[in-house]
């Protein structure tokens, strides 16, 4: 097992506070990334249910740093330590995403798969598009299948 960490950028034309919104609501959170129980405060819950795998257990964590709408961290119990930050563009939001977890490297590829899916599924369900969870593998399946292959 190693320590890895990993970082993923996307711009959005929305402004900062609209991206932090779907970091940190729930109704927002379960359009992009899973279904969430948070408390939004430092100490707080950030718990996640993954919809698109019953392969993948629950997550808890606690968030260790909540500057809004700029910065968020959660320590979770099994997907490592999440980092988002904000930043405000001429055109919108730069959000960056960072993981630091403890895996096998062979796992690396499907992490990388995984949150490249996520930022797109976020993006769409900013343009008003939240994730179909029901029919993830016809919809969503064949671009994470793409970012696995081309990680």
């Amino acid at each position: 097992m190693d320590a890895v960490d990993l970082e993923f950028s996307r711009e959005f034309g929305v402004s900062p506070v609209v991206v932090w919104d779907a970091l940190i609501d729930p109704e927002l959170v379960i359009g992009w990334l899973g279904e969430a129980r948070i408390e939004a405060e430092v100490g707080g819950r950030y718990d996640l249910v993954w919809l698109h795998s019953q392969s993948f257990p629950p997550t808890t964590g606690t968030i260790t740093l909540l500057e809004e709408p700029r910065a968020l961290t959660v320590e979770s119990d099994n997907r490592g330590t999440l980092r988002y930050g904000l930043v405000a563009t001429e055109f919108g939001a730069l959000l960056h995403v960072g993981i630091s977890v403890v895996i096998e490297r062979a796992f690396i590829p499907r992490i990388r798969a995984d949150w490249q899916s996520n930022l797109d599924q976020l993006e769409e369900m900013l343009r008003g598009h939240p994730v179909d969870w029901a029919n993830w593998d016809r919809d969503r399946a064949p671009v994470w299948q793409r970012y696995l292959r081309s990680s």
